[in-house]
């Protein structure tokens, strides 16, 4: 199976989480490198943030 990409799989943790910090972890235990500069941006943390469970 292929590993998604670094923002695609974000999205799909935002659905299970309450914030950033959640997904971040997430996807440097995932094996994920340079998270912080994928999901640094302001845009990319207001999406992020509409899909969150709570």
């Amino acid at each position: 199976m292929q590993t998604p990409h670094i923002i695609e799989r974000a999205f799909q943790l935002a659905r299970e989480s309450n914030n950033l910090e959640d997904i971040r972890k997430a996807l440097r235990q995932e094996g994920y490198s340079n998270v912080d500069a994928h999901l640094g941006g302001a845009s990319i943390k207001a999406q992020l943030k509409k899909q969150f469970v709570g």
